[in-house]
């Protein structure tokens, strides 16, 4: 039973694909069980060979990447939790079916909503404090629109969040609760403190909360979780040049004036910190900042710098140095990613085509760059050809970006013929150049590639994707398994499965 990917992506998996999106799913829940029992709740980064040495949490507390594994964990809450519930609504019902036979009748199927149970988890509460499980999964104005068909998993999943006590984990699945509890306990005894001390926070505010706390407030309702990722978001607005219109990067001296592509993907943050207080500051500030970035990181082509500078006390641009790629001027794979998803996002938020045609731009360069090495980025797409170095990361996030753009792409075509329908002599701007089914074929070349070339699906060794790169000037970090690429492949996975937590809203 498959869920219907056209409906929110507005293209259509075959067969073939979604057996594979079957089988990867339950790989993927192996790897990361047999991993949470390894690493519980120590932050991990680089493996090497095969284990998760050091601990982010002891070695650098406040390190941008350290959201990445609370998310993996986050994930496979949900995860874990849906394929439960289906796991008990199948056996239910077999039960049944099996029980109509030797009566000779045929049972009704489930209807949408049952109130499907299993040992592990309480009856979908029917008062007035419930949210239906054939309704929506998150609450308040974070929510999860789920399909009406009874067989799709996440109707039978029920609110993951206690009615009687907000934040508590008691109530899980067994399944869920051995990924939630870690993940909760790097939430509080890691990153929160690290809010407290200034110089160790920076830009990517939003990679670290939106997958720990904001991810624990949207699954379980924990207010704890909701208060410190308020406060995560204000101090990413504290960031906010307002003379340039950016948000400084980093905080070594002399790069006050530094934003970088990445930064995209910390938005969302900015706009849940807007729906949650009803305070439009911290919106306004995240479209300036996309506003700047899309001036100013975007090229005519289609790729992406990855750094740009601004005099801080003017605001006046002064160019792009080099960064993470292979020269001032190149093409960070990774970057390009970056650009794809966050104008997607930022798509999502707003409504304003300017940041759909902008990833539509840089997703048509990615596409015919990666296509050269068969769906795996080489680190710079304008690198010497020897050596050949790959960033299998790159090609995890644009596969995740494209399904973003595929979405906002079926949301883009509805709202015009929505608006043509009411008004048929409007005059709105063409539709965009790509489509769905182009993006659905794109990101599943990349996943196949990543699957094919890059992961090692030994549960008995930590890190899944390899020939990930961190820079390409850093020859010791080069060609090694990275943990975000892990919770970039996990999530575009999911999305395809449809029992994925949507962590960027």
């Amino acid at each position: 039973m498959t869920f219907d990917v056209h409906s929110t992506f507005g293209a259509q998996l075959t067969d073939g694909e979604s057996t594979w999106i079957n089988e990867t799913t339950d790989r993927l829940v192996e790897k990361f069980a047999a991993e949470r029992e390894r690493v519980g709740a120590q932050i991990p980064y680089i493996a090497h060979d095969g284990r998760y040495e050091e601990n982010m949490a002891e070695v650098f507390p406040g390190w941008w990447v350290n959201g990445f594994w609370p998310g993996i964990l986050w994930q496979m809450t949900v995860a874990t939790a849906c394929l439960d519930r289906t796991s008990a609504a199948n056996a239910d019902h077999t039960d049944h079916a099996a029980h109509g036979r030797a009566a000779n009748t045929a049972p009704d199927p489930p209807s949408a909503g049952a109130n499907v149970t299993d040992t592990n988890t309480a009856p979908i509460p029917h008062g007035s404090n419930a949210t239906p499980a054939t309704g929506m999964l998150f609450g308040r104005s974070e929510r999860v629109h789920v399909s009406d068909h009874p067989a799709d998993p996440k109707d039978l999943l029920a609110n993951l969040r206690d009615a009687e006590q907000s934040g508590s984990l008691a109530h899980l699945p067994s399944c869920s609760f051995a990924f939630a509890a870690p993940a909760r306990e790097i939430e509080e005894t890691v990153l929160y403190p690290v809010l407290a001390d200034y110089e160790r926070v920076d830009h990517d505010l939003g990679f670290v909360w939106l997958l720990s706390g904001v991810a624990d407030w949207r699954i379980t309702g924990s207010p704890t979780a909701r208060i410190h990722a308020l406060h995560a978001a204000t101090m990413l607005a504290g960031r906010f040049n307002p003379v340039g219109r950016f948000i400084r990067a980093w905080n070594e001296p002399g790069r006050e004036g530094w934003a970088i592509v990445d930064s995209l993907m910390n938005m969302p943050l900015m706009f849940w910190a807007s729906r949650e207080t009803n305070d439009p500051r911290f919106a306004a500030i995240a479209r300036m900042h996309a506003d700047t970035m899309l001036r100013t990181i975007v090229r005519p082509d289609g790729s992406c710098n990855h750094i740009v500078q601004f005099d801080p006390e003017t605001g006046e641009f002064v160019g792009a140095p080099a960064g993470q790629g292979y020269a001032e001027g190149s093409s960070w794979s990774r970057g390009q990613s970056w650009a794809i998803y966050g104008f997607a996002l930022m798509y999502r938020h707003t409504g304003d085509r300017r940041y759909l045609d902008a990833a539509c731009r840089v997703a048509r360069y990615f596409v015919e760059q990666v296509t050269v090495t068969g769906g795996l980025a080489r680190l710079d797409f304008r690198q010497p050809d020897e050596p050949l170095y790959y960033d299998a990361i790159a090609s995890c996030v644009a596969a995740d970006g494209l399904l973003e753009l595929a979405r906002a792409l079926k949301e883009c075509a509805e709202r015009q013929s929505e608006e043509t329908a009411v008004d048929d002599t409007s005059t709105d701007e063409p539709a965009p150049a790509l489509t769905p089914d182009w993006c659905l074929a794109n990101s599943l070349t990349m996943l196949h590639a990543v699957d094919d070339r890059a992961c090692d699906w030994d549960a008995d060794r930590d890190g899944l994707v390899q020939l990930c790169s961190v820079e390409y000037h850093d020859p010791e970090r080069i060609h090694i398994p990275i943990v975000y690429a892990d919770y970039f492949f996990l999530e575009t996975v999911l999305r395809l499965k449809g029992i994925a937590a949507d962590l960027w809203w």
